[in-house]
C-alpha cells in the first residue's frame, strides 16, 4: 500500500513539473547548448549514467527492493557513479536558470528515477520556484 501511494505522489508530483515545463516545451526549445552551468551538470549527470549503465542489472535488481533508487543499496563503482549523478541532479534542482533550456533540464532532473524514489517532492518545488523565478525575471 505504502508504495502505491510513493508511486501516486510520484506521478503526481511528475505531472506538475511537466505541467509548469509546458510553456518552455511548447516555445520550441532546441537541445540544451551545455554552456550554462546547469547545462555543464546536466551533461555530467548523462556521462553519469551511461557509465551507471554497466551496472544495469543490478541496479534493475536493487531497485525492485522499493523505496530508494536501485544504485543506493549497491556498493562499489556502482555506488559511487550513483551518488555523483544523484549529487549533480540536486545541484541542478538548487542552480537559479539562466535559459529556457535550463528550466527544461531541471524539469527533467525533477522527474528522473533518482527524484522520483527519493526526493520527489522537493524537486518539484524547486523547479515551481525556478520556473516563478525565471518567469519574473
Amino acid at each position: 500500500m505504502t508504495s502505491t501511494i510513493t508511486r501516486r505522489r510520484a506521478l503526481m508530483a511528475g505531472a506538475a513539473v511537466a505541467a509548469a515545463a509546458s510553456p518552455a516545451v511548447a516555445a520550441g526549445l532546441g537541445a540544451p547548448s551545455g554552456d550554462t552551468a546547469i547545462g555543464k551538470l546536466w551533461a555530467e549527470a548523462e556521462t553519469l549514467r551511461g557509465k551507471l549503465d554497466a551496472y544495469a542489472a543490478d541496479v534493475a535488481a536493487a531497485e525492485r527492493l522499493g523505496g530508494i533508487p536501485g544504485w543506493m543499496r549497491l556498493s562499489g563503482e556502482a555506488h559511487a557513479l550513483g551518488q555523483a549523478r544523484y549529487e549533480a541532479l540536486v545541484s541542478i534542482l538548487k542552480a537559479t536558470p539562466a535559459t529556457a533550456d535550463d528550466l527544461r533540464l531541471m524539469a527533467r532532473a525533477a522527474q528522473s528515477n533518482d527524484m522520483a524514489n527519493g526526493p520527489q517532492l522537493w524537486a518539484a518545488r524547486q523547479t515551481r520556484e525556478a520556473l516563478a523565478s525565471f518567469a519574473a525575471a
